[in-house]
């Protein structure tokens, strides 16, 4: 019994032996790898940006005229009252990216002002300067400019059904949307 028990303890002592050096061998082997690196984030600046607003010098005299909104850098805001048929109240306004990141428009100008009533008698557009429709998702890179012409002018080709009742004044705006390209 006493061989077989220290046969039993040569095992023992042989498996810890074993595990012990399975253990150090496996440390001796392994590596730790680092990696190490920098990296410099730029300073960047969003302005994009309604200037130099010019009214069409035959254009209706406005009660208000076109001129940014105290409170926003991309909307438009005037005043008119439009006499008769024919009469009209026209403006360009050159947008300029100013900042290091490109944009591009979210959608459509929103024109406001016009209700309902007034649609039937009033034409009101907001096209690039020559002529061509404004569209979402159109690009102005960093450092680029466009201009639009923005137009409201009495329907010169209504009836006399579609006459207003009464005198009316249009509080309009002209907004463009610019997000990141």
């Amino acid at each position: 019994m006493k061989k077989q028990k220290s046969h039993s303890s040569s095992i023992l002592f042989a498996i810890l032996l074993l595990v012990i050096g399975i253990t150090i061998g496996y440390a001796t082997l392994s590596t730790t790898l680092k990696i190490n690196g920098q990296s410099t984030i730029k300073t960047q600046s969003w302005d994009v940006k309604f200037t130099d607003i010019a009214i069409t010098p035959q254009s209706a005299t406005a009660t208000k005229p076109a001129a940014l909104k105290s409170d926003s850098t991309t909307t438009i805001e005037y005043e008119v009252t439009l006499d008769k048929p024919g009469d009209f109240y026209e403006f360009t306004a050159k947008i300029e990216n100013n900042g290091t990141i490109d944009a591009k428009l979210s959608g459509k100008p929103v024109l406001g002002g016009v209700d309902t009533e007034a649609d039937v008698y009033t034409n009101y557009t907001a096209t690039w300067d020559d002529g061509t429709e404004i569209k979402g998702n159109e690009e102005l890179a960093h450092g680029d400019n466009k201009t639009i012409k923005v137009r409201v002018e009495y329907d010169k080709n209504i009836n006399d059904t579609q006459l207003p009742g009464a005198d009316k004044t249009l509080s309009l705006t002209c907004t463009l949307n610019y997000v990141q390209k």
